[in-house]
């Protein structure tokens, strides 16, 4: 099952289809049993780049290295540095001591531990935000404070059952070279509740907290 839904990832791809095109098509599909959204959006990116197949990776419990496993490992690690060592072993089905063995000594990463800062943002994202900021204060100066009126602000937020505070939460794997990462909120767990809150100049307007296996969708 696992190789179908990859194939029919690498077909979605090339259809020019997103990472969260594709995770939702799978979930209609397959429900359950479909891949995790990390798993679809790594498959994405390492279809788009041509250095990944659908096969799954030779399995053996002695420890062996070769090009597509150190490649691939790179790869993750390039998508998301807070994977654990286990975790990367089941991944791409080697042993636990074989992905150590890449990671320190072929890939030289080591493990340390991120600082928060408030959000991270693509250089994109950035000129984005900058591109609003200056509209919203445009219309300031030709407005005044009236303008401040007009504007409702609708923002939601997950407040999960468990927070990690853990340092080794938090680690990420790094080159000697690398610089210090950022640490972002990561996600926490499963058991969670949704507030979903609007507000303008006066206060707020309307707060609400979604039911439990209720969707919310983007308008």
């Amino acid at each position: 099952m696992k190789q179908e839904q990859r194939s029919w990832i690498k077909i979605e791809v090339a259809r020019g289809r997103s990472a969260q095109n594709c995770y939702q098509g799978l979930r209609e599909a397959c429900g359950d049993t479909a891949l995790p959204y990390r798993t679809v959006a790594r498959l994405v990116k390492l279809f788009r780049e041509g250095r990944y197949a659908i096969q799954d990776s030779r399995r053996s419990g002695r420890p062996h290295v070769d090009s597509h496993i150190i490649q691939l490992l790179a790869s993750l690690l390039d998508v998301d540095r807070r994977w654990a060592a286990r975790e990367l072993a089941a991944e791409v089905g080697v042993c636990h001591k074989t992905v150590l063995h890449i990671l320190h000594d072929i890939l030289g990463y080591c493990k340390i531990a991120a600082r928060w800062v408030p959000h991270t943002m693509s250089e994109v994202q950035q000129w984005q935000r900058c591109a609003i900021a200056q509209d919203l204060l445009d219309r300031y100066q030709r407005e005044g404070d009236d303008f401040l009126g007009k504007i409702v602000t609708l923002d939601d937020n997950w407040a999960h059952s468990y927070e990690p505070y853990l340092k080794r939460h938090s680690n990420e794997w790094k080159h000697p070279g690398s610089p210090h990462p950022k640490k972002v909120r990561p996600t926490q767990s499963n058991v969670k509740a949704m507030f979903i809150v609007a507000y303008d100049t006066d206060g707020v307007i309307l707060h609400h907290t979604v039911p439990q296996r209720q969707t919310v969708n983007a308008a």
